[in-house]
């Protein structure tokens, strides 16, 4: 019995592309020029991947004919990261993407590609390398990122920190925000979940750019009411303002305050910065993630006082 489709059906399949083919001409207008026709054919491919990828039932274990996925290392309601092998090299990744059912989500997909943007801009020991950006067969945007292994909040539970410890993961810190200062980016989102590291604090790296802004905007410029971690968000973050670095320094100083919590010993000095960081008004706050890193000292000190 043959299941080749019958005739009727490639017949109305020749009709719809010859309409489709005049609306990308638009030969009644004129017709589009050269760029708008290749933006509006990409947006043509890009619905078909998305249509065809749902006719599989399973999920692709390789992505790219590169890397391999090897397991999913969180699960969120709308993004999901996956630890991944290239094929090739060996390597590891981090390799980001939404979930399927939001494919077609528009402001997502900007999202990931200003995150791209944003983190192949951003060159820094202390900052989670952006590798490249991918498009899957759905037209799914992922993420291809450096792995680095533990998440902050993780290391918190296994051990006990010394000050010598927090000053030299309060140092990494500050380092990357630095380096985000100086690129004209507030991040946004700083916590213990997006603080990442091998275990030496010394190489503790900051992460996932989602919801960064260029200095002086704010989130609803994205569509976005409330973006970050209200737990950790500034006062002017909460309250929807433009923001700048400082908005970054108030969530290091509630990390430092909740780092200090699983000290060994009391360290007055970094107790003093932590205060000082998250104080509510942006101008009580050190200037600059640079004037949080003189008033911490060091190699390791005790901060200077202020």
């Amino acid at each position: 019995m043959s299941h080749d489709p019958p005739e009727a059906e490639f017949e109305e399949i020749a009709r719809r592309f010859s309409h489709l083919w005049q609306a990308l001409n638009d030969h009644a207008h004129g017709g589009h020029s050269p760029d708008i026709r290749n933006i509006l054919i990409d947006r043509v491919r890009d619905a078909l991947d998305r249509g065809e990828a749902r006719l599989s039932d399973t999920d692709t274990a390789v992505i790219a004919n590169s890397f391999v996925l090897e397991r999913l290392v969180h699960d969120g309601a709308v993004i999901q990261v996956y630890r991944a092998r290239h094929r090739d090299l060996g390597t590891l990744h981090a390799i980001k993407m939404p979930r399927r059912e939001h494919a077609d989500d528009p402001v997502l997909r900007k999202l990931m590609l200003r995150e791209a943007e944003i983190g192949m801009a951003l060159r820094h020991p202390n900052i989670v390398a952006t590798q490249t950006i991918l498009r899957l067969a759905d037209g799914r945007p992922a993420l291809v990122m450096e792995w680095i292994g533990s998440r902050l909040a993780e290391l918190l539970q296994q051990r006990p920190l010394s000050p010598a410890d927090v000053a030299s993961l309060m140092r990494s810190v500050l380092s990357g925000l630095d380096a985000i200062d100086a690129g004209g980016f507030v991040h946004c989102d700083l916590s213990p979940l997006n603080l990442l590291s091998d275990g030496n604090f010394s190489r503790l790296k900051i992460a996932d750019f989602g919801v960064a802004l260029e200095a002086g905007c704010r989130h609803r410029q994205f569509d976005l009411v409330f973006a970050g971690r209200p737990d950790f968000a500034s006062p002017e973050q909460t309250a929807g303002e433009p923001l700048d670095g400082r908005s970054d320094l108030y969530a290091a100083g509630l990390l430092l305050s909740l780092v200090l919590s699983h000290c060994t010993e009391r360290d007055e000095g970094l107790e003093a910065l932590a205060i000082r960081l998250s104080q509510r008004d942006p101008q009580d706050r050190p200037e600059n993630a640079k004037a949080a890193l003189h008033l911490l000292g060091g190699p390791w000190k005790s901060p200077v006082d202020f």
